[in-house]
C-alpha cells in the first residue's frame, strides 16, 4: 500500500474486534478511544478488556500504528492534573505505564479544548503535556528502537487556535488531526456540518477548507495536517421551512448527534420520506423529509475531500468512528480516494 497518506481511523475500544482483516491492512494509523482522565491520571480500566484484540491487528498489518487515544469530548481531568509540575509528571508516567504495558505505537492526546471552562492558564498546561509527552514517547522508542508517534485532536476554528500554542506544539507533533465536524449545531440554523467547502447563502459560515485555510496561516505545515470525516449525523428536527430543501432554515432542535452511517445508509437513505441532495459548492450531502434535516459524509464527499488532500499537499484523512459504518462504505471512499 502507498504510504504517502495517513489514512487514520479512530475506534472506541470495543470496536476493535469489527475491524476486518482487509481494514487493518489499508489503515496507516489507529486510535483507540479513550482513555480517561480519572484522579489525575489516565485510566484504561474501563477499556482494557478489548485491547486483546490488538495483536490480531498487528498480525494482519505489522506497519500499522496503534496509538492510545487520551481524553475525548469530556474536558473534565487534563487542567487539574497538570496544574503544577508534579502533578504533570505523574499524569506522564500513567499514561506512559498504559503505553509501555500494551504496546502502544503513541499518544494521540484529545484534550480537544484547554481552557474550555475559561481557565486561560490552560494553554499553557497544555504545551506543557505536549511537551512532556514528546520527551518520554523518545526515550520510549529508544528503548524499544520504534518511531513513537504523538497527534492530537484540534478543533477546526480560530477559537481553538486562541486557546493553545499552536507555534509551540505543532514541533513536538507529528501530525493534527483536525476535527472538520461539527461545524455546525448547537441552536444553529440546519446546515452542513462537515462540509469542505462554505455553501452559497450560509447564515453561519464555515468549512474543511476554513479550517486547514487558520492553521497554515498559523504555521502548521500543510503535511501534518489530517482532515476529518464523519461516520456520524448531525440532525435537525421541527425544520420550519422547506426553502432550499430545508437548508439553511430554523428549526425546533438543535442540531444534535444523529442517525450513524449505518442506520444513513441502510434506513434514511432507502426511506420514500426522506429525499437525498447534494451541495456541488459545498461538497456535502444531506436527507430531508419536510421536518427533520440530516448533514453527514457520503462516499461522493469523501471523494472530493480526498482529492482536496491531494491538491494541497496535506497529510491524509482520519475518521470518527469505525464503528459507526458497519458497511464499511465509508472507509472504502477515504482509502480509494486517498491511494487508488
Amino acid at each position: 500500500m502507498p504510504k504517502s497518506y495517513i489514512f487514520a481511523g479512530y475506534t472506541v475500544a470495543s470496536g476493535l474486534p469489527h475491524i476486518t482483516e482487509s481494514q487493518a491492512k489499508r489503515l496507516t494509523h489507529l486510535n483507540v478511544a479513550f482513555g480517561v482522565v480519572k484522579d489525575k491520571r489516565i485510566s484504561v480500566e474501563a477499556i482494557e478488556g478489548f485491547f486483546r484484540f490488538i495483536p490480531r491487528l498487528r498480525a494482519c498489518n505489522p506497519d500499522l500504528k496503534i496509538l492510545l487515544s487520551t481524553g475525548g469530548g469530556n474536558q473534565i481531568g487534563h487542567g487539574e492534573a497538570t496544574a503544577d509540575p508534579e502533578s504533570l509528571a505523574a499524569f506522564v508516567d500513567s499514561t506512559m505505564e498504559v503505553v509501555r504495558k500494551y504496546g502502544f505505537d503513541g499518544i494521540d492526546c484529545d484534550w480537544e479544548f484547554p481552557g474550555y471552562y475559561g481557565n486561560k492558564e490552560e494553554k499553557y498546561q497544555h504545551t506543557a503535556l505536549l511537551r512532556a509527552y514528546r520527551a518520554a514517547l523518545d526515550a520510549y522508542g529508544e528503548e524499544c528502537g520504534k518511531k513513537c508517534f504523538l497527534t492530537i485532536a484540534a478543533a477546526a476554528g480560530q477559537w481553538f487556535l486562541d486557546d493553545v500554542e499552536i507555534e509551540k506544539i505543532h514541533p513536538l507533533l507529528d501530525y493534527i488531526n483536525l476535527m472538520t465536524y461539527d461545524l455546525r449545531g448547537w441552536a444553529q440554523p440546519t446546515g452542513h456540518h462537515t462540509n469542505l467547502y462554505e455553501p452559497e447563502g450560509a447564515p453561519i459560515r464555515f468549512s474543511t477548507k476554513e479550517g486547514v485555510d487558520l492553521m497554515l496561516a498559523a504555521g502548521v505545515p500543510a503535511e501534518k495536517i489530517v482532515i476529518g470525516a464523519a461516520f456520524y449525523s448531525r440532525r435537525w428536527d421541527g425544520v420550519k421551512s422547506s426553502e432550499n430543501h430545508g437548508l439553511h432554515q430554523p428549526a425546533e432542535t438543535d442540531g444534535g448527534f444523529g442517525p450513524n452511517y449505518t442506520e444513513i445508509a441502510l434506513i434514511y437513505e432507502k426511506s420514500p420520506s426522506f429525499v437525498k441532495y447534494f451541495d456541488e459548492t459545498a461538497k456535502a450531502p444531506w436527507l430531508f423529509d419536510g421536518y427533520s434535516f440530516i448533514s453527514y459524509d457520503d462516499p461522493m464527499s469523501l471523494r472530493y475531500k480526498a482529492a482536496y488532500v491531494k491538491e494541497q499537499g496535506l497529510g491524509g484523512m482520519m475518521y470518527w468512528q469505525h464503528t459507526a459504518d458497519a458497511t464499511g462504505t465509508l472507509f472504502d471512499a477515504i482509502y480509494s480516494g486517498l491511494f487508488l
